[in-house]
């Protein structure tokens, strides 16, 4: 029984390989976005002070990218969890079926000799 059971490989989760080009790319994003808007702001309005204005766009903009980074990471991290979870369940399943089935075996033996 026990040979059985430690056949089972308790850490072949499917859990997907960190990949950061999604935060590279975010990351990529929102500060051309950044760079657009001051271009275009300055275009716009030559002749002003635009300080203030840039000012805002860039503490807007910073939190906003924190904030999307940080979702991203807690969406991986609970991919992450819920599929070593499943491959838990999985195996747990399996061993307890296979003490099971080992557990009918050993007591049909048994009642078989005490006959």
């Amino acid at each position: 029984m026990s040979a059985i059971i430690k056949m089972i490989d308790r850490r072949s989760a499917n859990v997907p390989h960190p990949n950061n080009v999604p935060y590279v790319l975010a990351v990529v994003f929102m500060m051309t976005l950044g760079v657009v808007s001051i271009v275009l702001l300055t275009i716009m309005r030559p002749e002003k002070d635009n300080t203030l204005i840039v000012t805002t766009l860039i503490g807007f903009l910073a939190p906003t990218t924190l904030s999307l980074l940080a979702f991203m990471k807690s969406q991986e991290t609970h991919l992450s969890v819920n599929g070593r979870m499943e491959s838990f369940i999985a195996s747990e399943k399996l061993r307890s079926r296979l003490e099971g089935i080992e557990e009918g075996r050993t007591q049909i033996i048994n009642d078989s000799v005490k006959l």
